[in-house]
Formats: structure tokens, C-alpha cells, sequence
């Protein structure tokens, strides 16, 4: 896969066929559309194109609200690469692509640069100035484009969408959120320290630095989860929440306690893959009652077998 961070990088190509969209999470809704572009491509000797955006347009048009993503630029695109597409662009959404009609979107840059044969809708896709760019459209005024609506993947005869997938992750039903993404939703960061009171009851945690990461948070409590530290995966156990039993702050916190481990990672990467919710956030009378629930914890999730 070839990546592009800018639409008029590319020579011009012989045909294409193209889909247009955030692909937030890339999730298994999305890899139905991407495997559709994939598949006519290789029927008609054309070039498999995904065009993306760095940054959400519901953001872009609504500077007060911050749209928080599953998959941050670098995420998505890894996913991308996981796949056998031919080229990526993730470019950038701005006042350019906000006011380009759809007209002169397909013209310019679709058949110009890409010489588009095919267009690949999701259920919910749109594209150009005021989303005019739609399946419907294109069937009006592009007679020399095919086009082709997917229909919208389901699962308990719900929509599989970014919007259902970030409602999950909210509200702490990771087992859900996992099965309309097709993994596990993970949480990248660097380890920080924090208070170091695990350390102090025997459970010594790394506590990693989200912030201005953009990304969903799972809602507070406890999660069964692996970590990775230098692509190896150890069993961890999550804690999301304000340590009600041990400090007197709103600051929320993410630290986890990876099981069978037991080195400085101080100021290195890594990455929390979340599995399940075990429980909520409680606050204990006295700390041997949170080593009891700590203990239990984790138990619990060696129990569950995770790896």
C-alpha cells in the first residue's frame, strides 16, 4: 500500500475505484466497503483507492466540540496497511475540501488524478460541500462512473457504526465494542509516574499520559485487558477513574497492573488493550479491603484467560 498525505501527489493512473470517508475504527462495518473497493479493482485491472481524513469534519465544523476518534492518523493507517489496498490518502479536511462541490470534487481530482471508474458507497456515505455527494448522485450526473451502495452491516439487527462503537466504549460494554470492531480497542500512551501507591500495596502499576491523545476513554472502572511492551502481550488488569480509596481529586487516571511483570518502564510506549469491564470504580474504607478487591481482581482476570 502507498501512502499519500495530498490528493495532487499522485502521476495520473489508468482507471480507479474509489471510496471516500472518515473510516474511523475501520471497523468491521468499514472493511465490508474497503474489501468491496479491493475486489472490483482486481475484477477490472483498476487501482483499490481509499481517501480519508486526518482530522473529523464534524470537528472541523464545530470548532467548541472535540469528536473524539477510536483509531487516532497512525492507527488507522496501520490498519490500512493490514489490508491489500493499493493506495492511501489521509489528507487533511479544510475550508478546500469543505466548500468543493461534488461536481467539481469528481472532476478534478477523481477522474484527473485517479481517472475513477467505480465509486464505492457505505450506507451512510457522502462527500463534497453540504454532503451532496451521494450513491443518488452520482447516478444523475456521472454516467460514464458506476457506483455501488453497500448495504449497511448489522449485528443483533443493529447498525454497525463509529457512533454505536464510541456509545459502547462509553458505557463500559468493551465485549460489544470489540465484536462491531473486530478487535480489541486499545489505548496507547507513555508510562508517567503517577503516586506510585500501588507500589506501596504490592500491586505496582503504569500509569500512561492520554491526554491530547483525541480518542474514546472507557468509562470508569475496572478492566480485564493485555498490555504490550515491546510487541509482547502480558495479562494486565485496568483501572480508568479518580483512585476514590487513596486520593481526593477528579483527575481521571489510566493505570494498569500488568500481571507477571515486574520491570521499569518508565518514559516508554505502550499499548492497553481493553477485553472486558469486571467492575465499577468503588471507593473501600480502609486499604486492606482494596488489596482484598485488587486481589480478587486479579484472580478474576486470570480466570477469564485472556491469552
Amino acid at each position: 500500500m502507498k501512502l499519500y498525505r495530498n490528493l495532487n501527489k499522485i502521476k495520473s493512473l489508468n482507471s480507479s475505484v474509489v471510496s471516500i470517508g472518515m473510516f474511523d475504527g475501520v471497523h468491521v462495518g468499514h472493511l465490508s466497503v474497503i474489501n468491496r473497493v479491493i475486489e472490483i479493482a482486481r475484477e477490472n485491472n483498476s487501482k483499490s483507492i481509499i481517501i480519508t481524513f486526518r482530522n473529523s469534519p464534524s470537528s472541523y465544523f464545530s470548532k467548541e466540540d472535540i469528536d473524539l476518534q477510536i483509531t487516532n492518523t497512525n492507527e488507522k493507517i496501520d490498519l490500512f496497511k493490514s489490508t491489500p489496498l493499493d493506495y492511501l490518502f489521509v489528507i487533511e479536511f479544510n475550508e478546500y475540501i469543505a466548500n468543493l462541490n461534488p461536481s467539481t470534487f469528481i472532476t478534478d481530482i477523481l477522474m484527473s488524478y485517479f481517472k475513477v471508474n467505480y465509486i464505492v458507497f457505505g450506507y451512510d456515505n457522502h462527500f463534497g460541500k453540504n454532503r451532496e455527494g451521494t450513491y443518488e448522485y452520482i447516478n444523475q450526473n456521472f454516467k460514464n462512473i458506476k457506483a455501488e451502495l453497500i448495504v449497511a452491516s448489522k449485528e443483533n439487527k443493529l447498525t454497525i457504526s463509529s457512533t454505536r462503537i464510541k456509545q459502547e466504549i462509553l458505557n463500559g460494554n468493551l465485549l460489544n465494542a470489540n465484536k462491531l470492531l473486530g478487535r480489541n480497542y486499545n489505548l496507547n500512551g507513555k508510562v508517567v509516574k503517577g503516586l506510585q501507591l500501588g507500589r506501596k500495596l504490592g500491586f505496582p502499576t503504569a500509569n500512561i499520559n492520554y491526554t491530547n491523545q483525541g480518542k474514546v476513554i472507557p468509562k470508569n472502572g475496572v478492566y480485564s485487558t493485555k498490555t504490550i511492551i515491546n510487541e509482547k502481550e502480558y495479562l494486565s488488569v485496568t483501572n480508568i477513574g479518580i483512585k476514590p480509596s487513596v486520593q481526593d481529586s477528579n483527575m481521571v487516571s489510566i493505570e494498569t497492573h500488568i500481571l507477571d511483570f515486574n520491570e521499569s518502564i518508565y518514559d516508554q510506549s505502550i499499548s492497553i488493550l481493553f477485553i472486558d469491564r469486571i467492575r465499577n470504580e468503588i471507593k473501600f474504607n480502609n486499604l486492606n479491603d482494596l488489596i482484598d478487591q485488587i486481589t480478587n481482581d486479579i484472580k478474576k482476570v486470570r480466570e477469564l484467560k485472556c491469552l
